[in-house]
């Protein structure tokens, strides 16, 4: 394709319907434009950045950017403020998103009285599932319902252009793109990493942010409303651990109350099983006594001329016992 024919079509995508090409705009409403970039870990958020000001303002490719940080500069003769902030994990702990969401809401914070444009960083280097889409939505929506009306879909791409397409066709091609891109407005643009020579893509992006901006008349997403909301959902999600810890902690006891049971019915087993060994042994040297045998048997001793009878007269009559150590012969016979 020829590179001027395709100059032409990046310049006109994602120009929505109401948005006429060099529109004249108030100079209240382009003056000082704010923006805070957004997307996930290394989409090239802080590429974008440096890309906007026209110089290193934020930290190189391949350095992770672990809280949001403002840079100003002054491009095409006017003032622009650029917030660059975290990005999130495709598949991050509770702890990590937590603490990228509070620095996106710190981000906006530095924005005040709040930012015009929501710059949303996608790259297409990957697959875009629906996962992906909803995991963005969920992010963006952290800034309120309203932040769609100010966002635009910017799309990253690594070389000089896409591979036998154009963002046109790479954007109806993809379901979740073209959904994600309608919930913008149909907004987007795409910066490159080799840029086309005598193509100004910051340029376009600049002007297609200033439409947005005329569209929604100047108005801001407002940092103080982002703020307060953001306070509620804090509140919400402290009560939310509290709760979860309390359950955690009830369950706990429960388990240590069912082991103790568990632990007492065990040894009420074993003790039991202790004492039926005792009887057995009780009752096999009560079995083996004289006595026991005479109230079974009442004839004569195996092997002996005399009778339990003969015995007993014989016990009576004459005993021993030890005593201190010594046996001592002790006459019981009864006068």
């Amino acid at each position: 394709m020829d590179s001027k024919k395709f100059a032409g079509k990046i310049e006109e995508t994602g120009r929505s319907s109401d948005c006429q090409p060099g529109q004249a705009l108030p100079l209240s409403v382009v003056s000082g434009l704010r923006i805070i970039l957004i997307g996930e870990r290394e989409a090239g958020k802080s590429a974008v950045g440096n890309a906007i000001l026209a110089r290193q303002a934020f930290d190189s490719v391949g350095v992770r950017t672990r809280e949001a940080v403002r840079q100003q500069g002054k491009v095409a003769r006017r003032q622009l403020s650029v917030v660059d902030t975290p990005g999130w994990e495709w598949f991050p702990s509770r702890g990590s998103s937590l603490e990228v969401w509070k620095e996106i809401v710190r981000g906006v914070s530095l924005c005040q009285p709040g930012p015009h444009v929501i710059l949303l960083v996608v790259p297409l280097s990957f697959s875009f599932t629906q996962r992906e889409r909803q995991t963005v939505e969920e992010h963006v929506e952290l800034l309120g319902k309203q932040a769609w009306e100010h966002t635009l879909v910017l799309f990253t791409v690594k070389g000089g252009q896409l591979k036998d397409s154009t963002l046109e066709e790479e954007v109806e091609e993809s379901a979740e793109l073209e959904r994600l891109v309608n919930r913008c407005g149909g907004r987007y643009h795409a910066l490159y990493g080799r840029p086309m020579r005598g193509h100004n893509a910051v340029e376009v992006l600049l002007e297609k942010m200033d439409n947005m901006v005329a569209k929604n008349q100047g108005r801001l997403l407002l940092s103080d409303a982002i703020l307060e909301d953001a306070r509620q959902k804090e509140e919400q999600e402290v009560r939310r651990c509290q709760e979860e810890a309390r359950e955690r902690a009830e369950e706990l006891r429960r388990v240590r109350g069912a082991l103790r049971r568990m632990e007492r019915q065990g040894g009420g087993a074993e003790a039991t099983e202790e004492s039926r060994s005792q009887q057995r042994r009780r009752t096999r040297y009560t079995d083996e006594r004289p006595d026991s045998v005479d109230s079974r048997s009442a004839g004569r001793i195996p092997g002996s001329h005399l009778s339990w009878a003969d015995l007993k007269n014989i016990v009576r009559q004459s005993c021993k016992t030890i005593k201190w150590g010594r046996e001592e012969e002790v006459d019981k016979t009864q006068n």
